[in-house]
């Protein structure tokens, strides 16, 4: 197995994923206990539809009773309970003794969030307007949250109400919840009330029954009575104890760190592709480097991507070194910084994760019932405090949020050299494939802009924007479900721009590998010593014709990648005209008789020759085979590439030419030819589905997982020799050597 010290972050995806995997095969079971939930339970449940159980274990169920009696022995001594025999809040300074109907008067008031018309009956809402209520997976996120917290013996709810909440997933009952009107401060109040008034049959609170085309949305009352559930009554304590929690909040940000745990790992993925994209000069991942500043971040960072481009064609840097040469010597930011740019952000995204899986299994309510000091009998204590507060969780989703803008900063910065001729060397401007004028990608370009705009928007915390709240009682509040929903919409953006960048970096290694493909063939034909060769003409012996090769290929090489800024066949004048000079020195140096008439004969012939090649390689004509492109790949890269090309069925698009109305307007057959907004949003929908992409990847690193260890044992030998020349330097200097 891999180092879990150095390759903490794919580790800890790997596992989510895992688990993951097992629940939705029925291989493990959900069952909650109070203290053993986690991030890959809260997405079986949300959105596979895995049904989870309560544990039976009697120390627990215990604890559940005693926690009931408590809250009853303090009331039979007229003791004071804040929320069972008080006002809530600012009002707190009342008393009753009407304990059930307080219970009621709570879910009363918070229940005061805005549902349409149209949100209870979504196929109705023809003009798309949108929606005003949370999505399902959240809201059953939350009830599985909520119920395990709740079996923790804290908060005097019975084991009646608490399997009230399983039964509503166990028989597809999903509340309607207000997406908006909490401010996270005594948990989330009113979204949990709304899941409240589900069970208690509120003939005003609604819900969705069924799945798929089956849906109905109907009252609470009428979908306990067609399930065969009885209405849930509640207790002096039950209410609040039900809604004063962040599950809500706590479910959310589950979802969004599966999501974002994975697209980190991703842009790894991405960030090699972009470096085959840019045949870049990657040495900026060797070990040395990252040893010299061990953040555990950017070594798994390097590692990942040395990982990744294994066996790849299109760079230079790990298992051969570019030492001379002309042009840019080291590649640009976007990826040779992108182990020190990811790599912090991989050490925030674990310490979310670390943040919501301790919250999954923590009492979240007020006030809270201790029963631990006299264990068997019903007596204990009572007390008030502020668990319920959700900066946790804000401070896991501001983190995680950041995370995200700084992920997509980095892709938005490598899809932009890729497309843009002046620093993606030597592939086309926009990536046109065509031999006519195109602008392929120019949309793209522009869309990832939109994007990175909307993505840095959202990046502001959260947490700055806090109003006091009821009666300024809430004076601070975490506001963690608004920035759980603001990281769940730059999830959303990071996929967008994932994709969008895989459907570039697809184009851009296709277009780069027939590059070099035809610059190989064209290299033969220019060191042919025959008459068929590009030098003959010239009167030249075979060996002047080795000799005039061997310094004339590299200008036909540079030439040709210089002038991308438009198609393959604008470059070929371009090249003629370059390799004029150096003949004609050539011919001079060794006194070579030849004629002008001679010349203009051999220019045409070398033109004929590079066009007849180019004309024979680049589309129209047919060009290089998906199988050809991605051996050539590194192991993780070329997995991405065949998905798309070979999975999804994802072409090289060519222009013009591939455009459906083009087709129709020209009588031209259309099947097959779709909008770049239709392939791109292929991509996206296979992202983050199920038995998707992301599924794909995960799967093979998985099984790959052991043969990371000698590129660990590598890093960690790396890490160590560094340290220790530091050390003898540090002691040299003290003797005075």
């Amino acid at each position: 197995m891999t180092s879990p010290k150095q390759s903490a972050h794919m580790n800890a995806t790997l596992q989510i994923w895992r688990l993951l995997q097992g629940l939705v095969k029925k291989e493990q079971r959900i069952v909650l206990d109070g203290s053993s939930l986690d991030i890959a339970s809260i997405v079986a449940v949300a959105r596979h539809g895995v049904k989870p159980t309560t544990s039976q274990d009697e120390q627990l169920l215990k604890q559940l009773d005693l926690s009931v009696n408590t809250l009853a022995d303090y009331l039979a001594h007229n003791l004071v309970v804040y929320g069972v025999n008080t006002g809530f809040g600012g009002s707190a300074d009342t008393r009753t003794n009407e304990h059930i109907d307080l219970q009621t008067h709570l879910l009363q008031f918070i229940q005061s969030g805005i549902i349409t018309a149209a949100d209870k009956d979504p196929a109705s809402n023809w003009e798309r307007e949108p929606s005003h209520i949370m999505p399902p997976a959240w809201v059953r996120g939350a009830i599985v949250a909520r119920a395990n917290q709740n079996l923790r013996g804290h908060s005097a709810i019975r084991r009646t109400v608490i399997k009230s909440l399983i039964d509503l997933l166990y028989n597809d009952i999903t509340p309607i919840v207000p997406l908006r009107g909490t401010i996270s401060a005594s948990g989330d109040l009113m979204p949990m009330a709304y899941i409240a008034g589900a069970i208690t049959g509120n003939p005003d609170v609604y819900v969705q029954v069924g799945k798929g085309t089956n849906v109905k949305v109907m009252t609470s009352s009428e979908a306990l009575v067609v399930s065969g559930l009885s209405p849930s009554g509640l207790g002096p304590k039950e209410a609040l104890g039900l809604i004063n929690g962040t599950a809500p909040s706590v479910a959310v940000a589950s979802l969004v760190l599966y999501d974002t745990q994975q697209l980190a790992l991703l842009s790894q993925i991405l960030t090699a592709f972009a470096a085959e994209s840019l045949g870049g000069n990657v040495e900026w991942a060797q070990p040395f480097i990252h040893a010299t500043r061990p953040h555990p971040g950017q070594i798994e960072v390097a590692s990942n991507i040395r990982r990744f481009l294994k066996g790849s064609k299109f760079v230079v840097g790990l298992d051969s070194r570019k030492r001379t040469g002309d042009g840019l010597w080291q590649d640009r930011y976007s990826t040779r910084t992108a182990p020190q740019w990811i790599g912090p952000y991989l050490e925030d995204l674990l310490l979310a994760q670390r943040q919501i899986e301790v919250e999954l299994n923590s009492t979240s309510d007020n006030p809270l019932v201790d029963t631990s000091k006299r264990d068997g009998i019903s007596s204990g204590e009572v007390y008030s405090g502020g668990n319920f507060q959700a900066a946790v969780v804000t401070s896991a989703m501001d983190k995680a949020r950041l995370a995200i803008q700084m992920i997509g900063r980095m892709l938005w910065s490598q899809v932009t050299e890729i497309i843009n001729p002046a620093t993606n060397n030597g592939i086309e401007a926009n990536l046109n494939a065509s031999a006519q004028e195109n602008y392929t990608m120019k949309g793209i370009d522009i869309n990832m802009s939109a994007y990175m705009s909307e993505l840095a928007a959202l990046a502001h915390p959260v947490s700055a924007h806090v109003m006091s709240a009821e009666m300024h009682n809430q004076g601070i509040n975490s506001l963690a479900l608004i920035s759980a929903r603001r990281t769940m919409e730059a999830v959303d953006l990071l996929a967008h721009m994932s994709a969008c960048h895989l459907y570039v970096s697809c184009q851009a290694v296709e277009l780069r590998a027939n590059h070099i493909r035809f610059l190989s063939v064209l290299r033969n034909k220019v060191e042919d010593t025959t008459e068929y060769g590009a030098l003959h003409g010239l009167g030249l012996e075979a060996s002047q014709i080795t000799k005039l090769a061997t310094s004339l290929f590299p200008v036909v090489e540079t030439t040709w990648y210089q002038w991308n800024s438009n198609t393959w066949k604008e470059r070929i004048s371009h090249v003629v005209e370059a390799v004029m000079s150096p003949v004609t020195d050539f011919l001079s140096t060794d006194k070579q008789e030849c004629s002008v008439s001679a010349l203009v004969t051999f220019k045409m012939h070398f033109e004929g020759v590079i066009s007849n090649t180019a004309k024979d390689i680049f589309y129209p004509s047919a060009t290089i085979s998906p199988t050809e492109v991605a051996s050539q790949l590194g192991e993780t890269t070329a997995q991405l590439y065949n998905w798309v090309r070979l999975e999804l069925g994802i072409p090289l698009h060519c222009g013009i030419k591939d455009d459906p109305l083009y087709n129709a307007q020209k009588g031209l057959p259309t099947e097959g030819k779709k909008s770049i907004g239709s392939w791109v949003s292929m991509l996206y929908e296979s992202l983050l589905m199920r038995g998707g992409m992301m599924d794909m990847v995960l799967q093979s690193l998985d099984t790959q997982q052991n043969l990371g260890t000698l590129e660990e044992s590598r890093v960690g030998k790396e890490v160590k020799r560094v340290a220790s020349q530091q050390k003898r330097a540090k002691l040299n200097s003290r003797i005075g050597l």
